[in-house]
């Protein structure tokens, strides 16, 4: 009977080579014919359940996200009523907060941010059990170092999607998960002999490099999903942006804030060299420059999406950081055949009064400040003309026809 059935899949793709029945064909060979949608928005740094706190922006969210496959990384901690965070960071959202995602749309994860562990241990096993509570498919943190590297799975009506998470820097000490201890799928990064975790300036040091241990955990759960999926997408949370400090270099507004450094347009490849379909990084929080490697897509950071961020963080408070693009890309079966930018706009000021001193507040003003709607007129074109310069020293081309962005592909 095996033997039937292969004989008869080779007699299939002979037939698919002939160009016969091409959508059978390509069922049988494991690809559906039909196009699939992967919509990649940046950051959500949600606060509450925005169903309740900001309803009117619910309808204009839903627009922006539309795709077979809509993702995006989870930037907090999920807190169960009565935990609360009052030392330290204190990145938290009530459970609902992942019904009110879901409903906007979302229907993959990411949860590998440095903010993952702010409620520490608690924090990352509430956010795992709710989100399967909602069959919410996720990846990047778990009970144990296996759970956290390994890809998860959404299924699709046109296949399978796999998502790889990790992040790198500013991981809170204890926040990385182990044999033995839940956390966050860390990758860790070297200059030289020292450990360069963007807490501390390291002048002089060397380049950056990806620990080696960690780039072969993440390289072969890449390899695992490539023979599982359709496709693979590879999430990484970085704040790794040279050798000085992430608060150093986003407080002196340095150049290094607006690209990937160099250790990390090598590592991006090395991704994609063992399966990576897609890319994509938050992190900055900026939106950075777009990459086409290997007929692959790369986003080196698509900023935020939602940012309901306090007004006492003030050294990621630039104004390009309340501006970034909602990516749309296209594949035919493995092959990519389009990506489309949308430019968004998020509100600076919230609802209510702010709370100026306290950076564990939670109110009105903080729940609804940071929403996204879609960018119009000259500030659209402003986005999409800097998201053009950024992805140049790629190789990369954007034709901007009005509010939207689209890259040329060879």
């Amino acid at each position: 009977m095996k033997n039937q059935s292969r004989t008869g899949r080779i007699g299939v793709l002979a037939a698919c080579r002939a160009g016969v029945f091409a959508s059978a064909c390509l069922a049988a060979a494991g690809q559906s014919a039909r196009p699939i949608t992967v919509t990649l928005a940046g950051q959500s740094m949600i606060r509450s359940d925005l169903r309740e706190t900001a309803p009117k922006a619910v309808t204009v969210i839903q627009g922006l996200l539309k795709g077979d496959v809509v993702f995006t990384n989870f930037e907090g901690a999920v807190a169960e009523k009565g935990e609360t965070v009052r030392q330290g960071r204190g990145f938290l959202a009530p459970p609902e907060a992942l019904d009110a995602l879901r409903t906007l749309g979302f229907n993959l994860l990411a949860f590998s941010g440095n903010h993952a562990f702010d409620l520490k241990a608690t924090g990352i096993q509430n956010t795992i059990r709710e989100a399967d509570r909602r069959k919410i498919v996720h990846a990047g943190t778990g009970n144990k170092l296996s759970e956290a590297a390994a890809p998860g799975y959404l299924r699709t009506a046109n296949g399978t999607i796999a998502l790889i998470a990790s992040a790198a820097g500013l991981i809170t000490p204890g926040g990385s998960a182990t044999a033995g201890r839940p956390g966050v799928n860390e990758l860790r990064v070297e200059a030289g002999d020292k450990e360069n975790e963007a807490t501390t300036d390291l002048p002089g040091a060397p380049p950056n490099t990806p620990n080696p241990e960690d780039a072969q955990r993440i390289l072969q759960s890449i390899r695992d999903a490539r023979k599982q999926a359709r496709l693979v997408i590879v999430y990484q949370h970085n704040h790794v942006f040279g050798n000085h400090s992430f608060a150093t270099i986003f407080t002196e507004g340095m150049q290094e804030r607006l690209a990937p450094n160099e250790w990390l347009q090598k590592w991006t490849h090395a991704e994609v060299d063992a399966g990576a379909d897609i890319v994509v990084m938050h992190g900055a929080p900026l939106l950075h420059g777009v990459e086409i490697y290997h007929g692959k897509a790369i986003f080196y950071d698509l900023g935020n999406f939602i940012y309901n961020v306090p007004p006492t963080l003030t050294y990621i408070d630039e104004p390009m950081s309340w501006e970034s693009a909602v990516a749309y890309v296209q594949f035919q079966g493995s092959t990519l055949t389009s990506v489309s930018l949308r430019p968004i706009v998020l509100n600076y000021i919230g609802e209510g009064q702010p709370d100026i001193h306290n950076p564990y507040a939670s109110n009105q003003f903080l729940h609804t400040r940071g929403l996204p709607a879609p960018a119009t007129g000259a500030r659209a074109g402003y986005i999409l003309e800097r998201l053009a310069e950024l992805s140049k020293p790629f190789g990369t081309r954007l034709r901007i026809s009005g509010e939207t962005g689209e890259i040329r592909l060879q």
